[in-house]
């Protein structure tokens, strides 16, 4: 699990930092907001998204903001999205707690795949020996166990702060 990702989307406060690396898929590509906008803050509960230089990927973005997780409600004003920071509440933080289990759970099911992958492919290769082949899928599992174990220490920890027990 990435720890920018943790911190940036999964954040008590919206931040500019969390939605400029939210990711925008337009006519098929993925691009950073930033890339599609320039994001400021109007002031401490608000946001705005200059979106003049890409207008057409308007409706993407409000996709995506709405996807987000972060509890965003943006404003449309022309070629400007006003983004409102919402207050911090119970449901809130357990919102955000549910999201982070569910984006351990997709980092932990794409380690599962590409183990399994690996493993696949190792079965299929025949000039290695059955003991060889033994120790580098043990190797192959311990690999993916260590980077799911520290993904569930993040998880764990990310938690406490939402709901507030650190």
């Amino acid at each position: 699990m990435n720890k920018n990702q943790c911190t940036n989307h999964l954040s008590l406060r919206s931040t500019t930092g969390a939605i400029d690396t939210l990711r925008i898929t337009v006519d098929g590509k993925e691009h950073e907001l930033q890339e599609l906008a320039q994001i400021s803050r109007k002031n401490p509960k608000t946001i705005v998204v200059n979106m003049i230089a890409f207008p057409q990927t308007i409706p993407d973005v409000l996709k995506a903001l709405e996807k987000s997780g972060m509890n965003l409600n943006p404003q449309q004003d022309g070629t400007t999205l006003f983004i409102p920071i919402p207050k911090v509440t119970k449901e809130h933080r357990e919102k955000l707690s549910k999201n982070a289990k569910n984006l351990f759970t997709k980092y932990r099911d794409t380690i599962k795949d590409i183990q399994n992958n690996s493993i696949k492919k190792l079965k299929k290769q025949t000039d290695i020996s059955k003991d060889d082949m033994f120790s580098v899928q043990n190797q192959l599992t311990a690999v993916a166990d260590q980077y799911i174990a520290e993904a569930d220490k993040i998880l764990q920890t990310k938690q406490k702060e939402l709901i507030g027990d650190s």
